[in-house]
């Protein structure tokens, strides 16, 4: 049973990697699945991403999107609006979700060395977003949007993920 677990794991993993709709620099650098949950990761300059999603019931799934500063110092303020995370579902660059507010707030937070800063959404989808995803190329984007003495705004810092791997059964 563990070795299928692990053959399964890596199929996902390659399937995930060989994606030609995915831009491979914005792929994760890793994916573990754990029963109704799936955690991606990837490390960018002095942070890292991480997106975790679980499905709870029908067609709800609670993505929990983190980063993680793991430069050299003890700490690292960032400049941002309201979120500095954003999780969408998008086919060619174009969201299929409903509109959201936005706001450009200047707001700092402050990012402690090797601990996670987390938000959590919570998205349930319609029968026509899951026909969406299995009929089309939508992928599941985590978009951290700040500026540091690392990073600018204009700085992509980005995972993404196919999701019809992910989100359809």
């Amino acid at each position: 049973m563990k070795q299928v677990s692990i053959i399964l794991m890596i199929s996902l993993i390659l399937f995930g990697c060989s994606n030609p709709s995915m831009n491979n620099a914005n792929a994760p650098d890793q994916i573990q699945r754990d029963g109704d949950q799936m955690i991606a990761s990837k490390q960018i300059g002095e942070y890292e991403l991480q997106l975790i999603i679980e499905e709870t019931k029908d067609h709800t799934f609670i993505f929990q999107p983190g980063i993680k500063y793991i430069g050299n110092e003890a700490d690292n303020e960032i400049l941002h609006s309201k979120q500095i995370l954003d999780v969408d579902l998008q086919i060619d660059g174009e969201t299929i979700l409903p509109p959201r507010s936005s706001t450009s707030e200047g707001l700092t937070t402050k990012l402690m060395k090797d601990h996670w800063y987390s938000e959590k959404y919570e998205i349930t989808l319609t029968s026509e977003q899951i026909e969406q995803i299995k009929n089309s190329d939508v992928d599941i984007v985590l978009n951290a949007v700040f500026q540091s003495d690392q990073s600018s705004f204009e700085d992509e810092k980005k995972i993404i993920i196919s999701a019809e791997e992910v989100l359809v059964n």
